[in-house]
């Protein structure tokens, strides 16, 4: 099955690129504590008694600090890029930017794409709640060039599709096997019987030692783990 995403290009900083609940946020609290420290400081070093109507100011940074909160519910972060072109896995080879590269010519392929639209990031106190999915990022060599470029995963469902592509790509070797690329495979997708295959064939190949390859396929007990090295490593 084919998949294609779109091509992201960052163009600026993170820092200090804050999103409309952060700005609320951090300059309310800014705010409220200068201007207490400043009724303090009056106190202290001029002996004025501060009414305590003037605390009563600190109501407006502490409504922004609450309405900044609430933003942050439904708030992705900035994008800092644009996106222009798309990546595409078909059969036998990649697209980026109209360009093909014969999966047979890659060499050391590198993959991050865990990232995707909608999903809750790290921000558990403050700042946006959700991702945009564009800190993903594909590189490999071909013909003596490194290629790298970020790209953007929709969805959960957008990632399943790529694991199914790599899947694909890497049991039927369209790229030349390394050892790393089965790290590629996440854990749902190596419960499929492609992915147990694939792995029976490289330690009955000589290319995986037996114990190794075993840990790959996983097992659930001693005694599965005994029937499987019967099957897989005489």
């Amino acid at each position: 099955m084919p998949f294609s995403a779109s091509i992201f290009y960052p163009n600026k900083s993170r820092q200090f690129d804050f999103t409309l609940s952060e700005k609320l946020t951090y300059y309310s609290l800014i705010t409220i504590i200068s201007y207490v420290l400043l009724l303090l400081l009056i106190e202290t070093s001029f002996g004025y008694d501060i009414s305590k109507y003037a605390y009563c100011l600190l109501i407006v940074p502490v409504i922004m600090y609450l309405i900044g909160g609430a933003i942050r519910l439904n708030e992705y972060e900035n994008l800092n890029g644009s996106f222009i072109g798309t990546i595409s896995f078909e059969d036998n080879f990649l697209i980026i930017d109209t360009e093909q590269y014969q999966y047979n010519k890659i060499e050391n392929l590198i993959l991050q794409a865990n990232s995707y639209s909608g999903q809750s990031n790290e921000n558990t106190r403050s700042g946006p709640m959700y991702s945009n999915g564009v800190q993903n990022s594909i590189s490999f060599i071909y013909d003596h060039q490194k290629i790298f470029r970020n790209f953007k995963l929709d969805s959960e469902r957008h990632i399943d599709e790529l694991q199914s592509v790599l899947l694909d790509i890497i049991t039927n070797e369209k790229i030349p096997y390394q050892r790393k690329y089965l790290n590629l495979i996440n854990s749902e997708y190596r419960l499929f019987i492609e992915f147990e295959l694939f792995v029976a064939k490289l330690i009955k190949e000589k290319r995986m030692e037996c114990t190794e390859g075993l840990l790959f396929i996983g097992y659930n007990s001693d005694q599965e783990a005994k029937e499987m090295r019967a099957k897989y490593c005489c």
